[in-house]
Formats: structure tokens, sequence, C-alpha cells
């Protein structure tokens, strides 16, 4: 299977990004609509589970983990394949006060030796990142036990969000393929996954599900941080006056296409 599949990135790729990530410390700020949206999907996910085994896959630099280890009192553990990316993960759960297993290991080579393993397995933002994310999938397939839950987030790359990337960061629609919320349900379901919800998420604004570095080249490192600034703060400002006009989850502006489903339990 792992011949079939072509990845989008490589990890110089990633060993970029997380290298401008490195000397900042990073906290879930729940002024973001986008964050607690989140949340609830994990809520809502997780319901039932007491002291779930949890995997994120690919958790570089995770905010999450920390946080479902305070929250849900869990054995977590995260696996990515940047050395970088597995030591700001690290480091994350340090910083928290919670403990957690980060494992660096190609995701392929790591299903092989943990099939039916975790209760409840998430991404935030991996299978879109294969030409083939069927492949991924049934690798997740394998990884959670009977009756596992998995939470699927993939950035929203249609709506206003493609005519902002192509501007801001053309390489960005480059290493992503585009998934629909009823095309992940599909796949899911084709793998064999029971889909219990999917669609949009994440509020109806979030501006920073666009990666911006690109333009520190052209603008400079302050220039670039001013512009960094100035879209979280309409994240925060806009996206929470659109929330209070009660504008819904919907593919022109929000940033994030999920699902959950359940791998059925054995007879």
């Amino acid at each position: 299977m792992r011949s079939q599949v072509k990845p989008l990135t490589d990890e110089s790729y990633w060993t970029t990004l997380w290298d401008g990530q490195q000397h900042k410390v990073r906290h879930l700020r729940w002024a973001y609509v986008a964050n607690r949206q989140l949340a609830k999907l994990f809520h809502s996910a997780l319901t039932g589970f007491e002291q779930p085994t949890l995997i994120e896959l690919g958790c570089a630099d995770s905010l999450w983990l920390p946080y479902l280890a305070r929250h849900y009192n869990s054995d977590c553990y995260g696996v990515d394949f940047s050395e970088l990316g597995c030591q700001l993960a690290e480091r994350n759960l340090a910083l928290a006060g919670t403990k957690g297993t980060i494992i660096c290991e190609d995701l392929f080579n790591f299903a092989k030796t943990h099939r039916t393993t975790f209760e409840f397995l998430y991404s935030m933002g991996l299978i879109e990142h294969f030409s083939t994310p069927q492949a991924i999938l049934k690798e997740m397939y394998n990884l959670l036990k009977p009756g596992g839950t998995m939470l699927t987030i993939t950035p929203n790359l249609r709506g206003m969000y493609t005519p902002i990337a192509r501007v801001a960061s053309p390489k960005l629609l480059a290493t992503h393929k585009v998934i629909l919320p009823i095309g992940l349900a599909t796949a899911l379901q084709e793998t064999g996954f029971q889909v219990t919800e999917y669609g949009y998420t994440g509020g109806p604004l979030k501006l920073s599900v666009v990666d911006y570095s690109p333009w520190r080249a052209v603008i400079g490192k302050w220039g670039h941080e001013v512009l960094c600034k100035c879209v979280n703060l309409t994240d925060i400002v806009v996206g929470n006056l659109l929330m209070a006009l009660r504008v819904p989850n919907q593919q022109l502006t929000s940033p994030y296409v999920y699902a959950i489903c359940r791998k059925p339990k054995t007879k």
C-alpha cells in the first residue's frame, strides 16, 4: 500500500515550517471561535470513554494533546516523522504539566507495530497531504480497537480561502488535496468506518487557516509579524461577531472539514 501513496510534502517542508515556531510558545486561546468549536467536537467524540488510550497522527507542535491529557485523563500518544515537530510537541506537553508519549516515526511503519491499540484517534491536517487519502484512512482503521472512535479534521480550501491561499501561499494549494465533507464521509465508509457526523466546522471565519509565512521574504520579519497579528485579531473580532449574528458553518467561510466515525465492533 505504501508504494501506491505519493506524499505531497516531505520532511524538509515540515522542518522549515516548524523552525519558525520553535521560538514561540503557543497556547489554546478560547477567544478563537474555531478552538471552541473544535473542543466541542472532541467532547462529542470522546463521550462515553473513561481514561481513553488516544493518539494524534501528525502531532507536530500539538496544542490539543496537552488539552486532552488534562481534561479527559487520557493516556496520550502522538506520532510524527518530523524530529523538530516532535520536539515541539514534547515541549508543549511539558509546559502544560501533562504527560504523553511522542514517537518520531513514519506513520506507515508505526501502524505495522501498533494495530488495534487505540480507543480514540484523531488527526488535524494529515490525510490531505497524500495523493491517496484512502491509504492513510486504512492505516487509521487498523490502529483503532474495534468500537474505537476517530475524529478527522482537514482544512477547507474551497470558498474564500482558495483565492486567499493563491495570493498568500501558492505552495499551500500544491501540498494539499482538496477534500469536501461528502468526499471525506464516502472515503471513510469505503474504508469500513461507520460515519456518525460530518460537515464544516471552525466557525464562520478563520483567516489564519492560510499560511502567510512566504510573505516574510517580501515584507520582512516585522512586517510579517504585524500581518499575522492583524489576521489573528480579525479572526477573533470578526469571527465572534459573525457567531453572534448566527452565521452557520458552511463552505464559503468555515476553515475546516471534519468527520466523526467509529470502527465497528467485532461480532
